[in-house]
């Protein structure tokens, strides 16, 4: 099972962003290691002829049987060494994940938009849980009127559809995008993934979500800034609580002045370089960040990204108490919208949202043991206890 594989390797990656690589600019292109040395045993030996035992188990490239010592009429014949194993890829850090070697992703029936390469980031749905085939955008926040579409910045040598060009996470989650995109200087970006397969689930066309990037920087992308993201339930929540005010829907974002602070302070709710939320704001750790919650929201999205369609159960229950205007309005397609939704009408549907957190193994811990009486997120300090604005100001 790859979700079991990934759990793996996801602790790998947890190691290497702990001990701060991540922060030396691009990850290094990394090719995987080969198999262990298979160690032959050497040949018996020969009573009359006798034969040597055979090489030993699969592996790595096997060392040559030795020679069996004369004996009876002729010496036993060295075993021969063991075969190479083909083993289990897991990377050793950020930086490579594989693909067949013509360049055809079989988890998606796609060709020609998952380099391997150098990689900024993991489609996850929960933390053990790669979403492979997901198509990966980078977007930007348009600066047009309300309802457009957002900018795809992602270049012509990419596939493209309705959304924009794309490139598509591999077998453990990984994407690369470092070289395929220039964005503006000062205006707000962010990825979006949408589709893909959770776990061996199947694919679920209404897998969407995002990690808010914040201001581009004036090197026109993140190499520097964020050399490395997660794409998650938590990310998700926080760039929709940020977004929501501005957003029809997870590709139509646009930015009035008023909103752009909003946009920019989504980083206070969650880390894009672990995937977590935080519990204290990192600036000011006196100020709580309602952590919890967090997780009960990206909880709640996971039961739908860990499906096998957009018609399972947790979906249908997603998205028909997350619709546009909160108890009525337009249903949406995928989990990106459906948060979006939620932080615009957070009192609505509580009992109904609440129910689809899984009972057992949620993702995200700690989480909320019961439903709360909303899903509005607000930030609290330790002076007054007061919880101070939201980043959402609703309508």
């Amino acid at each position: 099972m790859r979700h079991l594989a990934y759990l793996a390797s996801s602790t790998v990656l947890t190691a290497f962003l702990l001990s701060g690589c991540a922060s030396h600019g691009q990850p290094v292109v990394e090719t995987p290691s080969s198999g262990g040395v298979g160690s032959g045993t050497s040949g018996g030996t020969g009573t009359s002829g006798g034969t040597g035992t055979s090489g030993g188990t699969s592996g790595g490239t096997g060392t040559s049987g030795g020679t069996g010592t004369s004996g009876g009429t002729s010496g036993g014949s060295g075993g021969s060494g063991g075969s190479g194993g083909s083993g289990n890829f897991i990377p050793t850090r950020p930086g490579y994940y594989p693909q067949d070697s013509d360049g055809f992703d079989s988890e998606t029936s796609e060709t020609g938009a998952f380099h391997a390469v150098p990689y900024q980031g993991v489609v996850n749905g929960g933390q053990s849980r790669a979403v492979a085939g997901a198509r990966v955008y980078v977007l930007q926040v348009n600066s047009s009127s309300y309802g457009n579409a957002s900018v795809s910045l992602l270049g012509s040598d990419n596939a493209a559809d309705s959304i924009g060009h794309y490139v598509l996470s591999g077998e453990y989650g990984g994407f690369s995008i470092a070289g395929h995109y220039t964005c503006t200087a000062g205006h707000q970006d962010y990825v979006y993934a949408r589709g893909g397969n959770s776990g061996d689930d199947g694919a679920n066309s209404a897998i969407g979500l995002m990690a808010l990037l914040g201001a581009c920087p004036q090197s026109g992308n993140f190499d520097a800034t964020a050399p490395f993201m997660f794409v998650n339930e938590v990310t998700t929540v926080a760039a929709a609580y940020a977004m929501a005010g501005i957003a029809a829907d997870a590709t139509h974002v646009v930015s009035p002045d008023a909103a752009t602070l909003k946009i920019a302070n989504a980083a206070d709710f969650a880390n894009i370089a672990t995937g977590v939320a935080y519990s204290a704001l990192p600036s000011r750790p006196e100020t709580q960040v309602p952590q919890i919650k967090i997780h009960t929201l990206a909880n709640i999205l996971s039961a739908c990204i860990n499906s096998s369609a957009p018609t399972s159960i947790s979906c249908s229950t997603l998205f028909s108490n997350a619709r546009s205007n909160g108890t009525s309005g337009t249903t949406p397609d995928d989990t990106a919208t459906a948060a979006i939704n939620i932080a615009r009408h957070p009192h609505a549907n509580i009992a109904a949202l609440f129910g689809l957190q899984p009972t057992l193994a949620a993702p995200f811990l700690p989480a909320l043991a019961s439903a709360p009486e909303d899903f509005e997120l607000s930030i609290a300090t330790d002076e007054s206890k007061n919880a101070v604005a939201s980043l959402l100001t609703h309508p």
